[in-house]
């Protein structure tokens, strides 16, 4: 049995291909959200909620899992951490599929490793708005940094999770735009425009996440542009490519 730990659209697209290989695979997504979204498409066993160390281990076990993907989003970091940590511990081969990302060239693009400094130096700018697209996990590290509330722009998903976690962090209805994507570079332009943003504040989370579209049309408005590194985790057993990965489980089902 294996287990694939999703949540964005290429790791659904990953569990496709695998369930057509095998049929025995479980995706399991963090959110309700996330499995609705993977329920469209992957016709196998799904599992949803946000596991820690041990309820992961509880779920490998009661379901006979010998296989773990981890196709998470490249900033869950917690999940990745749990998940080599039990593969460790009970002998099962760890998978890591990430999203492809490089890192761009432009006097524009200042790049950040952690939320808490990308806040300040947005805070320091002084002027214009601020859109935030890097969704709520962690986002009070940036709005606690930015001392006028009102130059917040946030998108986030339409939930109301993340709305709650925004009206916790004293922005208001002005101050959010709830819409799911993926967004065109077209309709990110016309956000960043109408708003009157001056400054965008964004996750590295590859192509797949939409972060081309974002900084193309933020180049356009001659926006500064502030990015967040992806953690630095060490993975074993990684791959760029959903068809590596593909390979790379057909040789153990062969072993």
């Amino acid at each position: 049995m294996m287990l694939i730990l999703g949540g964005t659209s290429d790791s659904i697209q990953l569990a496709e291909e695998l369930y057509g290989l095998e049929q025995t695979v479980i995706y399991s997504a963090a959110t309700d959200f996330g499995d609705i979204t993977a329920s469209k498409r992957f016709k196998g066993k799904r599992i949803y909620g946000r596991k820690s160390l041990d309820e992961l281990e509880k779920t490998i076990i009661e379901n006979n899992i010998k296989i773990i993907v981890d196709a998470t989003h490249p900033f869950a970091v917690n999940i990745s951490h749990n998940a080599i940590s039990v593969c460790a511990s009970l002998g099962l081969e760890y998978i890591r599929y990430e999203r492809p990302t490089k890192q761009l060239s432009d006097d524009r693009i200042i790049y950040f490793d952690n939320y808490d400094a990308t806040g300040e130096y947005a805070d320091n700018l002084k002027d214009g708005k601020i859109f935030i697209t890097t969704g709520t996990n962690d986002i009070e590290k940036l709005i606690d940094r930015i001392t006028d509330k009102n130059r917040i722009i946030a998108r986030v998903l339409p939930i109301s999770e993340s709305i709650i976690t925004l009206e916790g962090l004293g922005l208001n209805a002005e101050n959010i735009i709830a819409m799911k994507g993926p967004f065109s570079e077209e309709m990110n332009y016309t956000m960043f425009k109408e708003t009157g943003s001056e400054i965008l504040i964004s996750k590295d989370s590859g192509d797949q996440g939409g972060y081309q579209e974002k900084v193309r049309a933020a180049k356009r408005l001659n926006m500064k542009i502030l990015v967040i590194r992806r953690p630095n985790i060490i993975y074993p057993n990684k791959f760029d490519s959903i068809e590596d990965v593909h390979k790379y489980v057909i040789n153990i089902m062969k072993a």
